[in-house]
């Protein structure tokens, strides 16, 4: 229960309680020094956290995946929710939606007739579009391409198995 807080306490420290997003990020022509952007930081502290940051956030994910493997994730219901079924079409879509993710993004971006001019509503479609339009081209590859392969290759394997039982 102990490392299960800790790990938990830790992503949720790393992304939400540092500080660094406090203020709205810098333009391209701002200085963080002339105006009300930017995280405040020094340049020593923001090099002290750009490089502690990824690493602690790897040693909370990787003690929360190894109790959640071996079903000592408790608290929070934090087991129930990384163990739910609900995530198994994704887990077997992941790696075709990995693929196709900056693809898809290509042709959004290069796509656009005007501008991109940032808004949370437009920040919103456009996330919810991607990974949707991912997700269904994921589900299309995986049913036209990924399964079929899969079931020919097992036949295949079956029968060199088979033969060589037969030796």
């Amino acid at each position: 229960v102990v490392l299960s807080l800790a790990s938990m306490s830790l992503l949720l420290f790393l992304a939400l309680g540092t500080g660094g997003s406090d203020k709205r990020p810098c333009l391209v022509w701002e200085s963080p020094h002339t105006t009300e952007c930017g995280s405040g930081w020094s340049r020593d502290k923001l090099a002290i956290y750009n490089s502690v940051v990824r690493p602690a956030w790897g040693v909370g994910l990787s003690i929360m995946s190894l109790l959640s493997f071996n079903g000592q994730l408790k608290g929070v219901g934090a087991s129930r929710l990384l163990t739910w079924t609900g995530w198994d079409p994704i887990g077997k879509l992941s790696f075709s939606m990995y693929l196709l993710h900056p693809l898809i993004i290509n042709i959004w971006v290069l796509g656009a007739a005007s501008k991109f001019r940032y808004s949370h509503v437009n920040f919103f479609y456009a996330f919810a579009g991607i990974v949707t339009i991912t997700f269904l081209s994921a589900l299309a590859l995986g049913i036209l391409v990924e399964w079929p392969i899969s079931k020919i290759t097992g036949d295949i394997e079956k029968r060199i198995w088979v033969r060589k039982g037969k030796k």
